[in-house]
């Protein structure tokens, strides 16, 4: 790997996680400074349980994956993702690249035929399960088209590398599916 480019990588993720702090700090001065103290606090509860989140993402051994969810809120989406690592010792024999590639292929699909505009959010959660690792995505927003949607995912779901797809739900406003890989 080019060592400028690494660097590069590391000085942008810096300046994210940086400018997400301040927004942060930034919220919290502002109740504190309206005497919304409740409203403080929960943001604080809200930030810790999403450092803790993040912590258990970065001690998964994908570390494509890991870059990809930690990242991906910092480009813009037509949805806002939020995730979960259920089980903190997850050890798993799965292809990274694959595994990153699906994921792509996912979010891609999503953003073709969900409203651009509308307030999409994706919330995924991880764990290991003995057939492999599990992937349970819900999704709540607008989806322009269900029956295109469900076509395509239902595409992506019978892929070569994912051992088990299965949607569980879904209408103009929702989707839950997982995929065990």
């Amino acid at each position: 790997m080019d060592r400028k480019n690494e660097n590069w990588t590391i000085i942008r993720a810096l300046q994210h996680v940086r400018h997400d702090w301040m927004n942060h700090i930034q919220l919290i001065k502002g109740y504190i400074a309206l005497g919304k103290t409740e409203e403080a606090e929960r943001t604080i509860e809200q930030i810790v349980m999403q450092a803790k989140q993040e912590a258990h993402l970065c001690s998964l051994p994908l570390p494509e994956l890991v870059k990809l969810l930690v990242t991906f809120n910092w480009d813009q989406h037509s949805f806002q993702l939020e995730y979960e690592v259920l089980d903190k010792n997850i050890r798993t024999e799965t292809n990274d690249e694959q595994l990153v590639s699906l994921m792509i292929s996912l979010f891609d699909l999503m953003e073709r035929w969900i409203e651009k505009y509308a307030d999409n959010q994706l919330y995924l959660s991880i764990e290991g399960t003995n057939d492999g690792l599990r992937f349970f995505f819900e999704f709540s927003g607008i989806i322009t088209n269900t029956e295109a949607f469900i076509r395509e995912l239902t595409g992506a779901l019978n892929t070569a590398h994912v051992k088990r797809g299965q949607i569980h739900s879904h209408s103009l406003e929702e989707c839950s599916f997982e995929v065990i890989v």
